[in-house]
């Protein structure tokens, strides 16, 4: 009886340290995932640095073409640019002031 008990308690040692193990790496996981957020939203992150003309370029090959005026395709709000306009401040000014996108 008393072996028995032992077994199972070295068996949830076992599992506490794979446990511990476990959180450990989640906690440096989220830890890095932050950094990476923190980074993201960075005023100096390089994606904030891209010209609005080159943006808008980039945007242009977004738009789906439009075969004809009867296309009821043009202008869906899951494509671009309305899919544009969800990404950031920054993306809804350039494209909403943008005729050429739409």
């Amino acid at each position: 009886d008393i072996a028995r008990i032992n077994a199972a308690l070295q068996d949830l040692d076992a599992k506490i340290a794979q446990a511990k193990e476990l959180l450990d790496n989640l906690i440096s996981a989220r830890e890095q995932a932050q950094s990476h957020l923190k980074e993201a939203k960075s005023p100096l992150h390089p994606m904030r640095s891209i010209p609005s003309e080159l943006l808008l370029e980039i945007f242009s090959h977004c738009i789906p073409r439009v075969e004809s005026p009867s296309d009821t395709d043009a202008l869906q709000p899951r494509q671009a640019p309305w899919l544009l306009t969800r990404v950031c401040h920054r993306w809804r000014e350039l494209v909403i002031n943008s005729p050429r996108l739409w």
